[in-house]
């Protein structure tokens, strides 16, 4: 129930993991296998359903693998449905106004942090009491805990988002921020170009701004890479050999 990417925080520790957009419990194991810290499920772009979040989790909780998510939307049942699959992090995108980030919060955290609603998946250990009031001292802890376990990650990418950024910051809970550089090109008429001068200031600028509030970027707690980075280039330096 820990928050392990906040725990490696404290030690100095970059979280390292690799974001799949398609269910594998192979792949997941050999990850765990080789040291990874976390996986992300991207529930936004990528091909999961409820039943493959589940065997997802129960794999990479095997091998060590804290499971992140990128939700397809943050509507509270949306988020629900990955939480009670056992998810311990969620990355909410299309973040645009204080509105939503206090629905992203709302939708993670129990009160008094949030509404999230109760379910009686596994990420409620299937709301068996007898397993609640041994591991956790009760319901009434384990939703504390549970809050707390939570790591929650706005994605800005869009321009409405950088002009509400600061209304943005003013809510509390989220832990760490994070852009969608192809959609924020899109958004200022710059299509496929992430990489274009004024994208990157826009970047800059919001980087600068959500650090001087006091927040904090996701690449101080987390680095990650996709499973296509890791085959295709590293199959490319493996047939170089």
């Amino acid at each position: 129930m820990r928050n392990y990417i906040k725990k490696l925080n404290s030690e100095n520790k970059i979280a390292k993991g690799c974001t799949l957009v398609y269910p594998s419990p192979d792949v997941v194991e050999m990850l765990g296998m080789s040291g990874y810290d976390y996986i992300r499920l991207d529930g936004e772009h990528g091909a999961f359903s409820p039943e493959s979040i589940d065997d997802m989790v129960r794999v990479a909780e095997s091998v060590g693998l804290y499971v992140l998510a990128r939700v397809p939307s943050i509507e509270p049942h949306v988020i629900n449905n990955y939480l009670d699959r056992g998810i311990k992090g969620i990355m909410g995108p299309h973040i645009e106004n204080a509105e939503n980030a206090q629905q992203l919060v709302d939708s993670c955290r129990f009160y008094p942090n949030g509404k999230r609603s109760w379910g009686g998946g596994r990420g409620n250990f299937y709301h068996n009491i007898t397993i609640l009031d041994k591991k956790f001292g009760g319901k009434s802890k384990f939703v504390d805990i549970a809050s707390d376990s939570i790591f929650i990650e706005a994605q800005i990418e869009t321009q409405a988002s950088i002009n509400n950024l600061n209304e943005i910051l003013s809510v509390d809970g989220i832990d760490a921020f994070t852009f969608g550089p192809n959609d924020l090109a899109q958004s200022i008429k710059l299509p496929g170009q992430p990489e274009h001068k004024d994208v990157q200031k826009l970047m800059n600028h919001a980087t600068q701004t959500i650090e001087e509030s006091g927040k904090f970027m996701s690449s101080k707690f987390l680095t990650s890479i996709t499973l296509a980075d890791l085959i295709i280039d590293g199959s490319k330096n493996y047939l170089k050999e």
